[in-house]
């Protein structure tokens, strides 16, 4: 059975508390990006003697199962910053966590928040494709990005297993891309075709999910940047893979 932990630079009590409350999150929050289940807020608080903005991420419940086996599990801010820290080795770019931590009450979760840097004014990924106003060159550039922050991620072992356009951050000042929502990241000692395309398959990146053949194919492009010498494997299966995520999102 685990217990309560804390990871980072010391904390006053005063703020130490307070993020432990989810409704003084909120309260002393710049910006609240996110409210259920989890609370996603940019603060400004008190380290080493200076103040910094960050993000402060409160993660709450999806299930009743999840609050009955926790005394079992790792909470998902400690799964965030382990997986943090693992892509960060890898050379993929991730929100550099500052502090974690996971208050327990026999061995039950009873809260979890992890604080990361502030990267500064962004946007997500799927925001930008979708804006018909944004050239095609600009959101190439993004896809080639991102591309090789998901093969670097794969030939280091992990999958994101929630990867969408959603979970990649774009800074507004030199287009920097950061992956995002790392709780559910798996590492394994070997990844399939078949793993590594089902990861793929959710970042919805074309609505012709490779039925039919077309000019600007964001599928395509993505896949030759990918693993360009493995482009004729890897379409095979992706295509097989998005019809498997269809399948179960329709279940």
């Amino acid at each position: 059975m685990q217990k309560s932990s804390y990871t980072g630079p010391s904390l006053s009590s005063y703020q130490f508390e307070g993020l432990t409350n989810k409704g003084w999150v909120v309260e002393k929050a710049t910006e609240v990006y996110k409210h259920h289940p989890n609370i996603v807020a940019l603060m400004e608080i008190e380290i080493d003697n200076r103040f910094r903005k960050v993000v402060v991420k409160c993660f709450g419940w999806r299930n009743t199962i999840s609050v009955i086996m926790s005394p079992f599990m790792r909470s998902r801010a400690q799964k965030t910053w382990d997986a943090s820290w693992r892509l960060l080795e890898a050379g993929v770019p991730v929100p550099k966590p500052i502090a974690v931590f996971t208050a327990r009450s026999r061995g039950f979760i009873k809260s979890n928040l992890l604080i990361t840097e502030y990267i500064g004014p962004n946007q997500k990924v799927r925001r930008i494709l979708q804006n018909e106003i944004v050239e095609a060159e600009q959101k190439n550039l993004i896809l080639r990005k991102m591309a090789e922050m998901v093969c670097k991620m794969h030939q280091a072992g992990m999958i994101h297993r929630d990867l969408t356009p959603g979970n990649f951050l774009v800074k507004n000042d030199n287009c920097e891309i950061y992956l995002v929502d790392l709780n559910r990241l798996r590492r394994k000692s070997r990844i399939t075709i078949a793993e590594k395309m089902y990861d793929i398959s959710k970042m919805g990146l074309c609505s012709c999910n490779l039925e039919n053949s077309h000019e600007n194919c964001r599928w395509l492009y993505f896949l030759r940047q990918y693993e360009p010498e493995q482009f004729d494997r890897n379409f095979k299966a992706l295509k097989r893979a998005i019809l498997k995520t269809q399948v179960r999102r329709k279940l």
